[in-house]
């Protein structure tokens, strides 16, 4: 009888995958950046600034200068007239586009404000667009706008600026926006001079979420309003646009 052997191959054990882990900690910081364009073209993204002269209504009609072309971070009013009693206002239609980057998950605030004002002399906010948007909205002003009473009387406004009389900082005579981008018309300053923030010195522009991808924009007119109290001379004062990270 002819045996045959068998022999049966035991099989391999696979090795078992094993595991080790650590873990990684870090916190994104929030940014925020401001870009700043005066009489901006609302027709454009970013609302860069006109090459053409600014447009000012006048509430007593020949009581204020004509716009002019304005040089970078300008708001120009030029000559205005008290009238015999109350106040002449002169509404600078699109007068300020603010555009805002940041990555802040809580969003931003965005306080306006001035460092020093004459008496007799009110400067009141008109949103064109409470919304961040690609551009900022035109102004619809039209005729001869109210002018400043007890408050600032133009449908929408915002409570007159605040004069909070800090000292300025950053390069006296320089104005206009650091950290913004540097095309698109918009006014770029590496230490622009400006008013530091101090507590809550209203009124508060915009709060809320911006996208942190690209800037987006905020579209304002300026009433400047004078009575007969306000000495004659030229004046100026320095707007600050404050954001701040929540």
């Amino acid at each position: 009888m002819l045996g045959i052997a068998t022999a049966t191959a035991a099989p391999s054990m696979a090795a078992t995958t094993v595991y080790g882990s650590a873990q990684l900690k870090y916190t994104v910081n929030a940014t925020a950046q401001v870009s700043i364009a005066t009489n901006y073209d609302p027709t454009i993204n970013g609302g860069p600034q006109k090459a053409t002269a600014a447009s000012i209504l006048p509430s007593v009609a020949g009581n204020c200068s004509a716009g002019v072309v304005e040089a970078t971070a300008s708001l120009t009013f030029g000559g205005v007239t008290p009238p015999g009693a109350g106040y002449t206002g002169c509404l600078y239609q699109n007068a300020l586009s603010i555009g805002l980057l940041s990555n802040d998950a809580s969003g931003v605030l965005v306080y306006e404000y001035l460092d020093v004002l004459a008496a007799g002399t009110q400067v009141c906010v008109i949103p064109n667009n409470t919304a961040l948007a690609a551009k900022p909205s035109a102004s619809t002003a039209s005729g001869n706008p109210a002018a400043y009473t007890a408050s600032c009387q133009v449908a929408g406004s915002l409570p007159a600026l605040t004069a909070i009389g800090a000292a300025s900082q950053g390069t006296v005579g320089t104005f206009g926006a650091a950290g913004n981008p540097a095309t698109g018309g918009t006014d770029v300053t590496a230490t622009p001079q400006y008013t530091a923030l101090v507590g809550t010195p209203g009124p508060l522009t915009f709060t809320g979420a911006v996208n942190g991808a690209a800037f987006q924009f905020l579209g304002q007119d300026i009433q400047l309003n004078v009575s007969g109290a306000a000495a004659s001379g030229n004046k100026t004062s320095i707007l600050t646009i404050a954001v701040v990270p929540q």
